[in-house]
């Protein structure tokens, strides 16, 4: 059976609840590797932030500063599929969700994109 999204994605990606605050926000995308933090409560999906602006007071809810249309795909979608899209996201993430818009992992491209974070060397 041919690799599907599921195969390659990162199975639980770090959280933060959909109440976060700007200030948790900005601590997880601290981290050089972080390029994307997902919002959701337990398995359902809230939203994506790929970045805070400066003056964003850390008491904000950090949905204010959500992304407009982050790049989701189906779990069952193709490996070619799920690699071109991951590569043409500027932030080599790609959100996997279900029908019901539960999180179900991410898809991340290491930073010289030959593979995904989850294969050896990502």
């Amino acid at each position: 059976m041919p690799e599907v999204a599921a195969d390659l994605m990162l199975s639980s990606p770090k959280t933060l609840s959909g109440g976060a605050s700007v200030a948790e926000v900005r601590e997880q995308l601290a981290d050089p590797k972080a390029q994307m933090v997902l919002l959701a409560d337990g398995r359902a999906f809230k939203e994506a932030v790929t970045r805070v602006p400066d003056d964003a007071a850390p008491t904000d809810p950090a949905l204010t500063y959500r992304e407009q249309d982050p790049e989701t795909i189906a779990p069952d979608a193709p490996a070619d599929e799920a690699f071109e899209r991951a590569a043409a996201s500027p932030n080599r993430r790609v959100i996997v969700l279900d029908d019901e818009h539960n999180l179900l992992g991410l898809l991340c491209l290491n930073p010289s994109r030959p593979g995904f974070c989850r294969t050896p060397g990502g």
